[in-house]
């Protein structure tokens, strides 16, 4: 693994450690907002996931 890798993965790592404990935080401090706000963002996230595999499919030939 290369030095690059080794720091891309620490760096994805400590951002995934951070996210969730800012998450936590927030929920302990102000659970039905932070409720509300991580549902939209889930549903947003999935709706923008379904568009991206919807444009991935190969079209449908088109015949001249």
């Amino acid at each position: 693994m290369s030095i690059k890798q080794k720091v891309a993965r620490k760096a994805v790592k400590k951002t995934a450690k951070h996210t969730a404990r800012g998450s936590v935080s927030k929920l302990r401090r102000n659970p039905l907002r932070s409720t509300t706000l991580l549902g939209l963002g889930a549903a947003f996230g999935a709706f923008a996931g379904w568009l991206v595999g919807r444009s991935g499919a190969s079209p449908e030939p088109v015949s001249d």
